[in-house]
């Protein structure tokens, strides 16, 4: 995480922003965010925000807030502050990274029709013409997977996985996107089998009732009968006790 980290802020950072004119709060703010630090990191970062920094230090400072409330799943903190960031007057390259962001924001809380829609535009966007390009698109298509997964559409989440793991097969998601492939399948499975479950169970239940339904007939005939036998016995007797009557005179 820290080699990453120092790699964006030497490599990446841009608009007239050098390593070497960062604040000494924004410098912490950045270390602790590398080593995991999250909460450390985000008050570090406040002070820059807060403080007597230039705009631009301010906007990094904000980015990285928001980044490091992600990680530490404070997603409405994150949203907040993204949303902040795209009115500050910040000429970076990472500025377009924002609907990525606030895109997996989105995804857990569980927004997830939200999600979708900013990860797809931003995947749209995206060009395979590099390998960073690539990176980027594959990690924002994986994410558009992950909502469409969640949403219970299993067949275009699929489609997508497999693209990742056909299209960039040196992408960090590729491991995921495939494992996700796998876990759809078996997914599907499953439903197939509750299915038959269920209309095995159904039928079981026709099956049942129709038995219950006869043997309620069959009961009702048996009642009747024996009535109709009651009856008759009692018959049979008067007249017994009659022609027992008679013969006695």
């Amino acid at each position: 995480m820290r080699k990453r980290v120092l790699w964006l802020l030497y490599i990446i950072v841009g608009g007239g922003l050098v390593f070497s004119q960062v604040s000494a709060s924004l410098e912490m703010g950045l270390n602790l965010y590398a080593d995991g630090k999250w909460k450390e990191s985000i008050s570090a970062l406040i002070q820059v925000r807060n403080g007597d920094a230039t705009p631009e230090q301010k906007s990094e400072a904000t980015y990285w807030m928001a980044l490091a409330e992600l990680a530490d799943s404070d997603y409405e903190g994150a949203i907040k502050n993204l949303d902040d960031l795209e009115q500050m007057p910040w000429n970076n390259p990472r500025k377009q990274e924002i609907p990525y962001h606030k895109g997996r924001c989105l995804y857990y809380l569980g927004r997830f029709d939200d999600a979708l829609v900013l990860l797809k535009n931003y995947a749209d966007r995206i060009p395979d013409d590099t390998a960073s390009d690539a990176g980027r698109k594959s990690a924002a298509l994986y994410w558009t997977g992950e909502c469409l997964y969640s949403l219970g559409y299993f067949d275009k989440a699929q489609d997508i996985f497999l693209s990742i793991t056909q299209k960039y097969p040196q992408s960090t998601k590729y491991e995921a996107a495939f494992y996700r492939v796998a876990l759809i399948n078996q997914k599907k499975i499953e439903i197939e089998l509750l299915d038959i479950l269920k209309r095995t169970h159904e039928e079981s239940l026709k099956t049942i009732k129709e038995y219950q339904r006869r043997e309620r007939t069959y009961d009702q005939a048996l009642i009747a009968y024996q009535k109709r036998i009651t009856a008759l016995e009692a018959s049979l007797r008067e007249l017994n006790a009659e022609k027992s009557g008679a013969e006695k005179k």
